[in-house]
């Protein structure tokens, strides 16, 4: 196993795999534990905060010499995304994970990078005792209200409970 400072990616985006696409209710908790043990610890932040939209395209406008003005309108959709948490996260593959360790218990945020923010079922949350067993790994949802009667939608994420640790895993 590499040591803390340079994870093997490699290796930590086959255990995501494997603990994402694996059985519907369980997961390995040897995979859960090499992400433990494989993440750098890192600060997260106290408050997580992201934004994410679109916007239309817009245009440009100028002068053609013989035609005049001229404005050119782009008909793709202008994306914007912002995560106040982007440098506590290691990227390994198609996943971004985050180790939070807590006084009682110790967590992994697992997201899929390349996914619309908006998507249910985007990432997932392993959960540990303070020793390292894993007890349970949640899926992300999301909750949202459109503000007032602008067109702002906001999502706010939360967590339900999704598969449970293998008792068969591991012996």
């Amino acid at each position: 196993m590499a040591d803390r400072t340079t994870p093997d990616r490699f290796v930590i985006a086959a255990a995501v795999d494997r603990l994402i696409y694996g059985d519907d209710v369980t997961f390995d908790p040897v995979d859960a534990g090499i992400l433990l043990d494989a993440l750098p610890r890192k600060r997260s932040p106290w408050i997580q905060l992201g934004v994410a939209g679109r916007m239309s395209g817009g245009s440009v406008k100028g002068f053609a010499a013989g035609v005049g003005d001229v404005t050119v309108k782009n008909d793709r959709d202008r994306q914007f995304q912002y995560d106040s948490g982007g440098d506590a996260y290691t990227r390994a593959g198609q996943w971004k994970l985050m180790s939070i360790g807590k006084r009682t218990r110790q967590f992994i945020e697992i997201e899929q990078v390349m996914a619309d923010p908006t998507d249910d079922g985007r990432g997932a949350l392993i959960c540990y005792e303070s020793g390292g067993t894993p007890i349970r790994m949640d899926i992300r949802f999301n909750r949202s209200f459109r503000l007032f009667w602008s067109p702002v939608v906001i999502m706010v994420p939360g967590w339900k409970p999704w598969k449970v640790p293998d008792a068969s895993a591991g012996a």
